[in-house]
């Protein structure tokens, strides 16, 4: 996948996420991307919000 649709999908499962939407592995899960194109977008995630991925709140 491409970089800029990887930072998409990550301000959009932020987004969601903040929103009370579900974690943040459940929200990805939600848009059927094939396993590495999922593990990209989490790693956006992770990129861009740290604390999200040791379990910190929104």
């Amino acid at each position: 996948m491409p970089a800029y649709k990887a930072r998409i999908y990550a301000n959009g499962t932020i987004t969601k996420y903040s929103n009370g939407e579900g974690t943040i592995v459940e929200i990805v899960a939600t848009y059927n991307l094939s396993e590495e194109d999922a593990n990209q977008v989490l790693a956006e995630v992770y990129a861009k919000r740290p604390d999200l991925a040791t379990g910190g709140s929104a």
